[in-house]
């Protein structure tokens, strides 16, 4: 005799009688098959000036129906990652607990972030509906000039990623605008070549008006 016991969306449960005695299996189902489910990316536009220091406050969040969030036993090979790569021009001075540098020489310097679910029992970790994990990262602007922009996206193959269900939330921008640089936009604590000229163009009106006093003056006494 086989029984077969639904758990929620989760767990499947298979009971089989052989030979006098119960046999019991565990299936695990992701659940992706019956409600959606998706991973969104939150990147970050910064501001700052040469030499300060900012935090870019990069995310992950996973919405919809549970999805195992380890794919063996061991919790060695999680159902995804999120990649972070940040534009040149800065230096990284922090890295989230759960951020490490990717090795690659033929590629930009990029960091591989986990979301940290992880079990020592029986349990399967899994991700949930309404699960965030924060990636804090402080950064110095060091070189205005060469901030072109980075990115953070999901990391995982292309089939596995196939139930997402708004693939365009995975990948996200992140950008860095210099402020007091030359050709960068007027704000607080710039100085822009337009304030500059239109400050001289004042002190030379206020310089003839002076002048063009003092002559009246002159003139009158001479009379």
């Amino acid at each position: 005799m086989i029984r077969r016991v639904r758990l929620g969306r989760v767990y499947a449960v298979t009971a089989a009688v052989l030979g006098g005695g119960l046999l019991l299996a565990l299936l695990v189902t992701d659940g992706s098959g019956d409600t959606p489910w998706d991973l969104e990316v939150t990147g970050a536009a910064l501001k700052g000036r040469k030499g300060e220091t900012v935090t870019a406050g990069l995310a992950l969040d996973f919405h919809g129906a549970d999805v195992q969030a380890q794919l063996d036993a061991e919790n060695s090979v999680p159902f995804a990652r999120t990649e972070v790569q940040f534009p040149e021009g800065v230096t990284v001075l922090s890295t989230p607990e759960l951020c490490k540098l990717g090795n690659s020489t033929t590629r930009k310097p990029f960091y591989l972030c986990e979301y940290g679910l992880y079990t020592n029992s029986f349990d399967i970790p899994m991700l949930r509906d309404g699960f965030h994990v924060a990636y804090p990262f402080r950064l110095r602007i060091d070189d205005p000039s060469r901030l072109t922009g980075g990115r953070i996206r999901v990391d995982a193959p292309a089939e596995r990623l196939r139930g997402d269900a708004d693939p365009e939330n995975s990948t996200a921008s992140i950008t860095i605008e210099a402020i007091g640089e030359a050709g960068s936009s007027a704000g607080s604590g710039s100085w822009s070549t337009t304030a500059w000229t239109a400050t001289a163009g004042a002190g030379a009106l206020a310089l003839t008006g002076l002048l063009a006093a003092g002559l009246v003056r002159a003139r009158r006494r001479t009379r």
